[in-house]
């Protein structure tokens, strides 16, 4: 049945990418389209799991002010990962995991803004060798990046994956810079077309959402893991909701229930219990009142790109 699903949401993929040449995000045909996209995608996302995939930020700002940014980037403070915490949480994941995982990533913010980039990629490819790696970025820094971050990337074999915002960047000579350095370079989503429209989940601020809606909405379910500060976050919005609830003086609440202390774990299948349910804070997240269509532009940081 999974299977199926999978493959519809691929199907619809493909549909929906061909009808938005006609029929704009905007309409209430492309929207309804994309609901019926999430919940597919959504249940081929809920499965059991026997291994997952999950990602460090190793800043939480951003050399980008995108507006409706879902981690929450401009209204962060600069933010970098620590080091010395971070090589202390991969340990205890690889212990869990036998050092196996699904996927390891990389993210932000923009995480070449961090000054020891290099040093999280090789601590990541110490612990888990034999898993798949991403870095996701926005490409702004990647030809002012030394020898060291290429090398690095050539040696721990991770992936660079490109977010295709609507900027100048020469692709061109990043291919060329990734070619020379036998690096794997891509872009995220599979999209080597500049992202023109915003999308927008709005998050409800009284919290009176549907959790069994939320959930079966939700596409985030065991793709957007989040490890930070000794705790497993389900979704990057649980992650960084601190930002939006610092700048905007808001009260969106995580409980204990939300996240899960590592350290407080003694078996992977621990973890996977934790993830395959909804939480509390899923009260706060509005799916079905997705938002389409949004020009691409920078953040006002106005309460509005959010709700």
């Amino acid at each position: 049945m999974i299977n199926i699903y999978r493959y519809l949401h691929k199907y619809l993929g493909i549909v929906r990418n061909n009808i938005v040449k006609i029929i704009p995000e905007n309409s209430f045909l492309f929207k309804w389209m994309t609901i019926i996209g999430l919940k597919i995608n959504a249940r081929s996302c809920h499965i059991p799991l026997t291994s997952m995939r999950i990602g460090v930020y190793a800043t939480e700002h951003c050399n980008l002010n995108c507006r409706c940014c879902t981690a929450f980037s401009p209204l962060a403070d600069k933010t970098f990962l620590n080091i010395d915490t971070y090589r202390k949480d991969i340990e205890k994941i690889a212990e869990l995991t036998h050092n196996n995982l699904d996927l390891f990533y990389i993210t932000g913010g923009e995480p070449l803004l961090h000054p020891q980039i290099s040093d999280i990629i090789i601590i990541a490819d110490q612990y888990f060798p034999k898993t798949a790696k991403q870095i996701f970025t926005n490409g702004i820094l990647l030809l002012n990046m030394p020898d060291l971050f290429w090398e690095t990337c050539q040696k721990t074999k991770i992936q660079i994956c490109l977010s295709r915002y609507p900027i100048k960047l020469d692709i061109d000579q990043i291919r060329s810079k990734a070619k020379a350095y036998n690096v794997s370079f891509d872009f995220f989503g599979g999209r080597d077309v500049p992202i023109k429209l915003m999308w927008k989940y709005p998050l409800d601020l009284e919290g009176k959402q549907s959790l069994r809606r939320s959930y079966n909405l939700c596409t985030q379910i065991n793709t957007c893991v989040t490890l930070k500060d000794g705790k497993i976050y389900p979704c990057n919005t649980i992650a960084g909701i601190k930002h939006f609830n610092k700048y905007f003086n808001a009260k969106l609440e995580v409980i204990s229930d939300d996240v899960l202390d590592i350290y407080k774990v003694e078996d992977i299948n621990e973890v996977y219990s934790f993830l395959a349910r909804a939480k509390h804070f899923c009260r706060y997240c509005n799916r079905r009142g997705i938002v389409l269509g949004i020009p691409y532009g920078s953040s006002k940081k106005e309460i509005t790109e959010w709700t």
